[in-house]
């Protein structure tokens, strides 16, 4: 059955839903949206921009009832207050949803709060989960906390505080091995060499137990093989973090991460053939978007070469990667096509990320815009103080 819509009119300025970075143009998108991203709309239907927005499309009678929002509880009622807000959903819909939710709302508080950080972890933005993880931390501490939060923290570049976290995950549950290797790569990567080389030795001799029954040792695992790889990269060692990075990939090589960082070692050894021979073994969107960097890197005659790849990343499941659409705007650029850069880039501008926006401003002085580029400067440096905040 056809459903007459509330909106009688497409709004010119959107709304941006600031956990997805998702664009909205009507009350039904913005109820589809919570309804289908919940996790990481519940607190933010709350919000005096989502209200104001919902005001601007002439909605006054809805206005109110938003605004009434504020006094129900648990949140998992008021969410589902939000989406009856007009006859969009079902009654199965809302049910099923409703669900879900009741599920959600009788496990504990930090529970709750590490799911929605590990969400956005898993979805590539760890500067956003920061502030949940914290919040979990509140309510106590425990292994699998802080040992998602220190990966968190690794992905950020944070290595002193992931060692921090992940250390003191690993003194409340020590026969995890999982734990002990996350903390021996926080270690690698903050420098600690002497204690990352105690701690796999430690994981070395522990086993775990094949779907058979029987048992491997963590010496004979591709985990092992890489972090023995990852301290002598890390120390410029690069024959023999090769050798390990090669046994990792022959024990699992369906892992990408394992041929990545043979590339990486052959790029670091400046022997870019076998980089991308190593990568030509697989043609999945992750090696496209290595080879793109390693021929970025061989010079500006292999530009064609690198966009190429980064065009069959998108197009192999990548369209709504704002950094797959920023790296090829700047390998237009750099191959002096500000023309097809500022096409491409624009498909990562809702997001409204730093690089895209920088990248964005970089392209916009290439043809000469220069009011846009100031206002993009402008943006970005914007953006970079949020990103701050929302680490603190």
């Amino acid at each position: 059955m056809l459903q007459l819509c509330i909106s009688q009119t497409i709004s010119d300025t959107p709304y941006t839903f600031k956990a997805t970075g998702i664009r909205v143009y009507s009350i039904e998108e913005a109820l589809y949206h919570a309804y289908h991203y919940w996790r990481e709309s519940i607190d933010e239907i709350l919000s005096e921009n989502l209200t104001a927005w919902i005001e601007s499309l002439g909605l006054l009678q809805i206005t109110k009832k938003m605004k009434a929002l504020s006094a129900i509880t648990p949140s998992s009622k008021r969410l589902l207050a939000f989406l009856s807000i007009i006859e969009y959903f079902n009654t199965s819909e809302l049910s099923a949803l409703k669900t879900d939710l009741e599920s959600w709302e009788h496990r504990v508080e930090w529970e709750k709060l590490k799911d929605r950080a590990d969400n956005l972890v898993s979805r590539g933005e760890p500067a956003k989960a920061l502030p949940l993880y914290r919040r979990a931390l509140s309510y106590g501490e425990n292994p699998a906390l802080l040992n998602n939060m220190g990966i968190a923290n690794m992905q950020l570049s944070n290595y002193q505080e992931a060692v921090n976290q992940l250390a003191k995950g690993h003194a409340a549950q020590p026969e995890s091995t999982a734990i002990a290797l996350h903390y021996a790569e926080a270690l690698i990567l903050n420098g600690d060499y002497e204690d990352a080389n105690k701690t796999i030795q430690k994981a070395k001799g522990t086993y775990y137990t094949n779907t058979d029954g029987s048992k491997t040792t963590q010496s004979e695992t591709a985990d092992i093989q890489y972090l023995q790889g990852l301290m002598a990269y890390r120390q410029n060692d690069y024959p023999r973090a090769l050798t390990h990075f090669q046994k990792a990939e022959t024990l699992n090589p369906e892992a990408p991460l394992y041929t990545h960082k043979i590339a990486e070692t052959y790029r670091q050894m400046h022997q870019y053939d076998k980089a991308i021979a190593a990568l030509n073994q697989s043609q999945s969107a992750p090696h496209h978007v290595k080879a793109a960097e390693i021929y970025a890197e061989y010079g500006h005659a292999y530009n064609p070469e690198a966009i190429r790849h980064i065009r069959q990343a998108i197009s192999e499941g990548g369209r709504g990667d704002a950094s797959l659409w920023t790296k090829l705007a700047e390998y237009y650029r750099r191959d002096y096509d500000n023309q097809r850069a500022s096409e491409a880039i624009i498909h990562a501008l809702p997001g409204k990320s730093v690089p895209a926006l920088l990248e964005n401003a970089r392209i916009k002085k290439g043809l000469g815009r220069m009011r846009e580029y100031r206002t993009s400067l402008s943006d970005a440096l914007k953006g970079l103080i949020e990103r701050y905040r929302e680490e603190q």
